[in-house]
């Protein structure tokens, strides 16, 4: 990788958030057995022109890659069913997610993230036919005009929208599944004790906030209606994490507050049936 992609690498606040699960993906890259084996994040991180290492948490890593890896799968899953699929990578990062799928030559995958950090994104990374990198704020009006609203979509956040408040949020899903007439959301969520803990620990590395928490899995429901909850998951319970983690991760699930810290949660819209199962599989909480 040239030295001239490397220069004048300046993002900071939420945007430079993007280099904590890079540099978490680029240490699980090297591993022996590594759970996500992301050679491109270990290769950004060893070009980069400063010390990443001084915005990690210790302990944080491992679980951003297990997100990512359980990620991986639910997208894998939506595009075998849906190989013309739209996919909106929201807030995509550095990340490398599209080679890490491949996804077929019918999917459009579009990484969106702030202009700032698209700027820097197209110095590692190239548009060719079925991928585009789009440059806007997620609160920005217009961005989702020219994608055709018959496409099925499939929306990423990974890591994204614990830094929207709960407006802006509902803005993003009504406008989406306005939009569209069919798809499905994976995205993480964060109990409100694992958010004060995240903002006292972004506090003194980047000054970047986290917002939007969720206890009870109803406060979704209240964001769109149009929304229906197919799958959530714990984190740590994940089958992803290392035997002694997902040991250590276990134990620790079986209290009601833990267990409820990191989840992951796939939600559908517009699909058969999604009214009337909302009750049903919706129902309930890991």
């Amino acid at each position: 990788m040239s030295g001239r992609a490397t220069q004048g690498v300046h993002l900071t606040g939420v945007q430079e958030t993007l280099f904590i699960p890079l540099y978490a993906k680029a240490l699980d890259a090297r591993r022996h057995r590594p759970i996500l084996g992301d050679r491109k994040a270990d290769e950004l991180v060893r070009a980069m022109p400063f010390d990443i290492e001084r915005l990690t948490h210790s302990g944080v890593g491992p679980v951003l890659v297990v997100r990512a890896r359980h990620l991986d799968e639910w997208v894998r899953r939506f595009l075998a069913v849906h190989p013309s699929a739209l996919v909106l990578n929201l807030g995509c990062g550095l990340d490398s997610r599209v080679l890490r799928i491949g996804p077929a030559p019918g999917v459009l995958w579009v990484d969106l993230d702030f202009p700032e950090v698209i700027e820097v994104r197209r110095r590692f990374f190239e548009e060719r036919d079925g991928y585009r990198m789009l440059g806007s704020s997620l609160s920005a009006p217009g961005w989702l005009e020219g994608f055709s609203p018959d496409r099925p979509v499939l929306v990423i956040g990974d890591g994204v929208f614990e830094y929207l408040d709960a407006g802006e949020l509902q803005t993003l899903f009504r406008r989406v599944t306005g939009h569209f007439v069919r798809g499905e959301f994976v995205f993480d969520i964060m109990s409100s004790s694992a958010l004060a803990r995240g903002n006292a620990s972004l506090a003194h590395r980047t000054g970047a906030r986290l917002r939007f928490a969720v206890d009870d899995l109803a406060t979704l429901d209240t964001l769109d209606p149009r929304l229906h909850r197919v799958e959530v998951v714990s984190l740590l319970r994940s089958p992803y994490h290392p035997w002694g983690l997902r040991l250590l991760y276990g134990l620790a699930s079986l209290s009601h507050g833990l267990r409820r810290v990191i989840r992951l949660v796939r939600a559908d819209f517009g699909t058969p049936g999604s009214q009337a199962q909302r009750s049903g599989r919706a129902g309930g909480s890991p």
